[in-house]
């Protein structure tokens, strides 16, 4: 009996699976994850969550530094989380993709930030991914004078 309960267990599995990677629109993918499923993957990976994010330009100079700085600040859903935001080689002149990567001690736990000087043209969306998914995207970047 035991071994139809694992047959029947690791059936079931593998239905889950492909109920997982059914391509609605009904044609024969590349066997690759959507970016969608990609997506509720790494966040069900991930051991971060993103509770709110925000991006703004400060164009004000001052203080020893120039202006046109990009700053990225975002919240953990768990404030004792200590967690970092890193550049990855993924972006693009359009997008700014930043990793989360866990750490052992952040500057404030609970919260992310990580801060460029701005392009030009400044990016159109900022991505922010763990395990190789997006768990949250920024697409209003603010300007402040």
């Amino acid at each position: 009996m035991t071994g139809f309960r694992s047959r029947a267990a690791a059936g079931f599995s593998a239905l889950l699976l492909c109920a997982c990677a059914h391509d609605p629109s009904g044609s024969l993918g590349s066997g690759e994850p959507t970016p969608t499923m990609r997506s509720a993957l790494a966040q069900a990976a991930c051991s971060h969550r993103v509770r709110e994010a925000e991006a703004w330009v400060n164009f004000m100079s001052g203080g020893g530094r120039n202006g046109r700085n990009l700053n990225v600040l975002a919240k953990l859903a768990d404030p004792g989380a200590a967690a970092l935001l890193i550049r990855s080689s993924a972006s693009t002149p359009e997008m700014l993709v930043l990793e989360v990567r866990t750490a052992d001690e952040a500057p404030i736990l609970g919260q992310m930030s990580y801060r460029e000087a701005a392009p030009e043209p400044l990016y159109r969306r900022i991505s922010l991914t763990c395990r190789g998914g997006e768990i949250f995207a920024i697409t209003a970047i603010e300007r402040v004078y």
